[in-house]
């Protein structure tokens, strides 16, 4: 009995070691599953880990590059691209303005200063043709360099095909906290010699400069002169110093004429609808240029100007050639507006030194004008070039919306007077002493619209009224106009004229 006791606890606890090594058995499998499930999933989660930061760095590099890439913009139709730190610009410029003119002249049969005869009537052309057509570019390389060349395709303002500017600059250095860095500039620009010098001829107020400030403009300024210069400016005030050279065009000089160019500008007065600008300016002429071929020194210096209209190249006012070392021009400037009221101003004193022996002779003008924009935009002051910006249309034209853009209405007086010592009518000139420029007056009225930023016309009528006497007695040398014969009988005689013109000027400029 105590054997089979024995025997069946045996069978027993064999029986209940085989059913928990069956229950242990398949516990212990899924456990092995388990881990390895679990390593998978850790393997799987440090594989998307590192996706992760791969996509993360595949982002960030696409990000990068992406802006790094240059911006391209058109901003009022000028192309410009731009790198992403503004280290480097390169813009389009371009501007086409086209002109068409009338005559109305009161007495047909005056003589013709440009042919210098009685035979023919001073008959002013009528028609139209381009007054400028220019393409070229400006920028920006390394943050503090600039540059720009801009070419002339030919119009009646160089009458023909030049340069009109092409420079360097350096504006890296600013030594005044509150100031624009200081421009340092060595080529050919358009410095500006007075106030309405200093806005551009794309935003000028009429078709043309007033001629008093246009004549000094020209001295020792003006489009692709020569020279280096300095400037500065702060948010109210302006300061330029330049010396100059010859213009690019030039190939009548055989040693160019040496000048200076000095202006300083200030807006004392500025608020949210007002300012009040006061300037000064001063040009000159250092060594005037030598005009002849010869081993002879033949310095001589010349002041002309046309009547504010270019369709007719003729300028009715001329001091012809003066044996001169040098000159000087005084300029005072004052201007201002208030909302969309605009005013300004110019007087000119201009003095020559004269080589040979006589009387030294002055010459002046001055200008007045003003300006009423009808759609309620009104004209800014611009420290970088210390004088005021054109009109920027509120709403660009577009029928469909109603609007019209900017429309606004101009008046100018200007008083332009190139004679010294003339004498009287039918009297004779007087030798070292007599110059017989005439003097030009000329009242305009404006109307102008500007669809948008990029296109504008300007509607002008003038009334010129010219009053000179003939300076050709065959005695004065080298101060004569048309060549030493008299031009018409007698000393002396009235070879002015008046006469009323009607004008428009169609622009795209960017």
């Amino acid at each position: 009995m105590k054997l089979k006791a024995s025997a069946l606890i045996g069978v027993s606890w064999l029986a209940f070691a085989g059913a928990a090594f069956a229950q242990q058995a398949p516990q212990d499998e899924r456990e092995r599953r388990i881990q390895e499930l679990e390593q998978r999933l850790a393997e799987i989660e440090v594989q998307l880990e590192d996706l992760k930061a791969s996509s993360a760095a595949d982002v960030s590099e696409v990000r990068r590059v992406a802006s790094e890439q240059p911006t391209v913009t058109l901003a009022n139709g000028r192309p410009t691209i731009a790198s992403s730190d503004g280290s480097f610009r390169f813009a389009v410029r371009g501007l086409v303005q086209y002109d068409v003119a009338h005559f109305e002249q009161d007495d047909p049969a005056t003589p013709d200063n440009r042919r210098a005869d009685t035979a023919n009537a001073s008959d002013l052309n009528d028609g139209a043709n381009f007054r400028r057509a220019r393409l070229g570019f400006e920028g920006t390389a390394y943050r503090d360099w600039n540059y720009a060349l801009i070419y002339e395709l030919g119009g009646t303002g160089s009458e023909g095909s030049q340069i009109t500017q092409a420079y360097l600059e350096y504006a890296g250095w600013k030594p005044w906290e509150t100031a624009a860095p200081l421009r340092f500039r060595i080529g050919a620009w358009a410095t500006p010699t007075g106030l309405e010098d200093a806005t551009s001829n794309t935003e000028s107020l009429f078709l043309e400069r007033p001629a008093p400030a246009e004549l000094v403009r020209g001295i020792a300024g003006g489009d692709g002169r020569t020279g280096v210069g300095v400037f500065a400016n702060g948010d109210r005030w302006y300061w330029s110093g330049a010396l100059t050279g010859a213009t690019v065009a030039n190939t009548a000089e055989f040693d160019e004429q040496q000048g200076y160019l000095l202006r300083a500008a200030l807006l004392p007065l500025r608020g949210e609808t007002y300012g009040v600008h006061l300037g000064a300016n001063v040009t000159g002429v250092i060594e005037s240029a030598d005009t002849d071929a010869s081993s002879a020194d033949q310095q001589r210096l010349r002041l002309r100007e046309r009547p504010e209209l270019r369709n007719d190249t003729t300028r009715f006012v001329d001091t012809g050639n003066i044996n001169a070392d040098s000159l000087i021009s005084y300029g005072l400037e004052a201007g201002g507006y208030w909302k969309n009221f605009y005013a300004a101003g110019e007087a000119f004193q201009i003095e020559l030194d004269r080589s040979t022996a006589g009387t030294d002779p002055e010459f002046g003008g001055w200008y007045v004008q003003g300006a009423w924009t009808l759609t309620g935009e009104r004209r800014r002051w611009n420290g970088a070039n210390g004088g005021f910006q054109g009109i920027r249309t509120a709403n660009a034209f577009d029928l469909r919306a109603g609007h019209w853009g900017a429309w606004e209405i101009a008046a100018r007086y200007s008083d332009l007077d190139l004679n010294f010592h003339e004498g009287a009518l039918g009297s004779a000139a007087v030798a070292g002493d007599t110059v017989r420029g005439g003097e030009q007056a000329i009242t305009t009225l404006g109307l102008n619209w500007y669809p948008n930023n990029t296109v504008r016309f300007l509607l002008n009528y003038q009334w010129v009224e010219i009053d000179r006497l003939d300076p050709e007695n065959g005695v004065v040398a080298n101060t004569t106009v048309f060549g030493g014969a008299p031009s018409v009988a007698g000393n002396g005689a009235q070879i002015g004229q008046d006469f009323e013109a009607i004008s428009l000027r169609s622009q795209i400029a960017f």
